[in-house]
């Protein structure tokens, strides 16, 4: 009878650690379809052909360029890592548009287009030296893009103040200046301001007028500094505002996705 017991026992432990292992595969499994979840929708076949010829600066060299729009669910992506690389690029005759040996022959734009609101962004694969040859239809590339994504959302809100020009305030380790105090066109009969800080990823900026009322906000642009250490944001109000507060939506923090690249474009760009 003990041995009986004994070997339900040991039964009962090795169905449990097999539910265990059924359970940690589904969820690397899941873990491995959430990484995939990226959507690459190629945008832009660009070749050129280099012809002898004596008009200045035109066909003068060959050149391939695919772009293509990165979307991700449920991620606010920022930019692009250094570490994203281009494995292979070459034409469905198989001739190579890229030299391994050769670092500057081609790779991915890691200075993207991003949207306002994170939701995708804007690149290429590029081949600075050739183009592809004769009879081909379509070009292939394989390679992985390293995505910076937000995360750690967190908010800081600055103090009421004027916004008269030159005027300088901060939101946590934001600082904001007033670059413009009236109309400026293009739709904003407002100030001007500008919020730089050593964080990448800003998703918005909210003002409220003196009575707490939101003011809508232009954004127009940003830009980093040579070490990419800095960022400066633009913004401009739609409408007038004496004084009022600045509000600034962040991520703290930064993770990278590595989205794998395996496309064949052709001239129909995959419709």
């Amino acid at each position: 009878m003990r041995k009986l017991l004994l070997l339900s026992a040991c039964l009962m432990t090795c169905a449990a650690l097999a539910l265990a292992d059924d359970k940690k595969a589904a969820d690397e499994k899941k873990e491995d379809k959430t990484k995939s979840e990226a959507t690459i929708t190629p945008t832009e076949l660009a070749i050129n052909r280099k012809v002898e010829t004596k008009i200045q600066f035109a066909a003068s060299f060959d050149q391939t360029r695919v772009s293509f729009v990165v979307s991700y669910p449920k991620k606010h992506l920022l930019g692009l890592d250094k570490t994203s690389k281009l494995a292979s690029m070459k034409d469905d005759k198989g001739n190579s548009l890229i030299d391994e040996k050769n670092a500057f022959s081609g790779g991915f734009n890691l200075y993207p287009q991003v949207a306002e609101d994170g939701s995708a962004l804007l690149t290429s694969a590029n081949a600075y030296l050739k183009a592809p040859g004769k009879g081909a239809s379509k070009v292939l590339i394989k390679g992985d893009l390293v995505v910076l994504c937000g995360a750690d959302e967190k908010s800081a809100e600055s103090k009421k103040f004027e916004l008269k020009e030159k005027a300088k305030t901060t939101a946590g380790d934001f600082e904001i200046t007033v670059t413009r105090e009236k109309e400026g066109g293009f739709g904003t009969e407002g100030p001007a301001f500008s919020v730089v800080s050593k964080y990448r990823g800003v998703r918005k900026v909210v003002v409220k007028d003196a009575d707490g009322k939101a003011i809508d906000v232009q954004g127009r642009g940003y830009f980093a500094d040579f070490n990419g250490k800095q960022f400066t944001y633009n913004y401009a109000l739609t409408k007038p505002l004496k004084e009022g507060t600045i509000q600034v939506t962040y991520f703290a923090k930064e993770e990278t996705i590595t989205v794998p690249i395996d496309l064949s474009v052709g001239m129909d760009l995959g419709r």
